[in-house]
């Protein structure tokens, strides 16, 4: 859809323009760098990084390093956690299995099936299956945001079929990152069956 006239044009571009200075999963952070790997470059890929007290790290392919104030610090530090040998022992990985482990987005992920629509799913677990469900989502989420979550539930099912939505107020995309004593306090009630 396009805009019609200069006036909406010109609104949707500050839009954009303000929307590309924030987090689009968290609205109220800064931009930083995505903390994921790029596609694997064929030479070098087993680099070692001895760091200390016996653990090895893989360090082939690390994601480019975001500021320390960054959100996506913390993925930056998981690509470490995750290869480091005392980790991959603890997990059960057996050695030469998985070389080295790296963060996905969504552009490295192989599928052949692109599922269009999962309300039938849900809707068999929930008014056939006779299941509870917990849908949720952040209120600083500009990928999903709630009003886009709240208006399926109404288009594709009542609230009577064991669904139940909420808002996580000051959450982003994924919620319990953000907010994790509000989503454990919702997940607690609501798996109690108490009110949330």
């Amino acid at each position: 859809m396009f805009p019609t006239n200069d006036l909406c044009a010109q609104a949707l571009d500050d839009f954009n323009h303000l929307l590309s200075e924030v987090q689009q999963a968290q609205i109220l952070l800064d931009t930083c760098v995505f903390a994921s790997t790029p596609a694997r470059p064929e030479a070098d890929s087993g680099t070692e990084y001895s760091g200390g007290a016996g653990r090895r790290i893989l360090v082939g392919n690390p994601p480019p390093r975001p500021p320390f104030g960054c959100v996506t610090y913390g993925y930056y530090l998981s690509y470490f956690w995750a290869n480091a040998e005392v980790t991959r022992n603890a997990l059960g990985i057996k050695e030469g299995s998985v070389e080295e482990w790296v963060r996905c987005h969504n552009g490295d992920l192989p599928y052949t099936i692109d599922l269009r629509s999962s309300i039938e799913y849900h809707r068999n677990v929930t008014a056939n299956g006779g299941y509870r469900a917990l849908v949720y989502s952040g209120d600083h989420d500009a990928l999903v945001p709630h009003l886009g979550t709240q208006a399926w539930i109404r288009f594709t099912l009542t609230y009577s079929n064991n669904m139940t939505f909420t808002t996580i107020k000051g959450g982003g995309h994924t919620a319990p990152e953000y907010e994790p004593e509000r989503c454990f306090a919702m997940f607690s009630r609501w798996i109690l069956g108490e009110p949330l």
